[in-house]
């Protein structure tokens, strides 16, 4: 299958290894992902739809021991979200996965052939940032109850990485001292292109229900937010963003 053999390149090129019991740890949340972004021309959309959806079920039916979140974005592509948890274990994660998909092709399942041409696609390894996130009840991670998700990837300016912090802890004395309940959370791309560069990424039942909050958070405290905005945007060279929506019925294996 083509996401697994970039998992194999990715993995050998970096050594990271996660798994299930891993997870299952409180101690060992995981803070560092692996995010594969499959982009899919509109043409063929409905194609890809029924080609990936075969593969999960091909996956699903040979127990792979892989974990991640899966989103559809606007722009005709997918995020697949990995965690990682250390730098250890590689050889046992290669040979798991070398199994899988050998036990697929016993089985007349042949990736190669049926995501032929259907997509491409690029990596990326972040980190969560626990300081610069905000969960002022502390519930945080994907849920059903928010599928709707929205990114804005804030490309920084060489060195202003201590600044940008301060600027967005600022948010956080500001939320922590009024009665608004907004949330975030934010991972700094370690491996990829165009760095420095931070995810803002936010959740909501749906967009009317984040856009109503956003509204009545601007209409009653403006000027903070303005000056709020001010403060972090001189840190930042240009920011790109992009609405997107959680499958769960594309995901695997996440914890409960």
């Amino acid at each position: 299958m083509k996401k697994i053999k970039l998992l194999f390149l990715v993995f050998i090129l970096f050594a990271g290894y996660f798994s299930m019991n891993a997870l299952a740890q409180e101690a060992e949340i995981p803070t560092m992902y692996l995010v594969f972004e499959e982009s899919v021309s509109p043409a063929n959309m409905s194609t890809f739809f029924e080609v990936q959806s075969n593969a999960l079920e091909q996956m699903k039916k040979h127990d792979a021991d892989f974990t991640f979140w899966t989103y559809r974005t606007e722009n005709s592509s997918f995020y697949w979200v990995m965690p990682l948890m250390n730098f250890a274990s590689l050889d046992q994660f290669y040979e798991k996965s070398m199994k899988l998909q050998q036990m697929m092709k016993e089985d007349g399942y042949d990736a190669d052939k049926e995501f032929r041409e259907l997509s491409t696609m690029q990596s990326t390894i972040i980190l969560w940032s626990k300081e610069l996130s905000y969960h002022p009840d502390g519930t945080m991670g994907q849920s059903k109850e928010k599928p709707y998700c929205e990114w804005s990837f804030c490309y920084m300016k060489s060195g202003h990485e201590k600044e940008a912090s301060d600027a967005v802890k600022k948010y956080i004395d500001f939320y922590d001292n009024s009665d608004i309940y907004y949330e975030w959370d934010i991972y700094q791309v370690i491996l990829g292109q165009d760095t420095p560069c931070w995810i803002l990424m936010v959740r909501a039942e749906d967009e009317i229900a984040l856009r109503k909050l956003e509204k009545e958070i601007s209409a009653n405290h403006k000027e903070d937010m303005r000056k709020l905005w001010q403060n972090f945007a001189q840190h930042v060279r240009k920011i790109e963003n992009k609405r997107g929506w959680f499958m769960p019925a594309w995901s695997m294996n996440l914890p409960e």
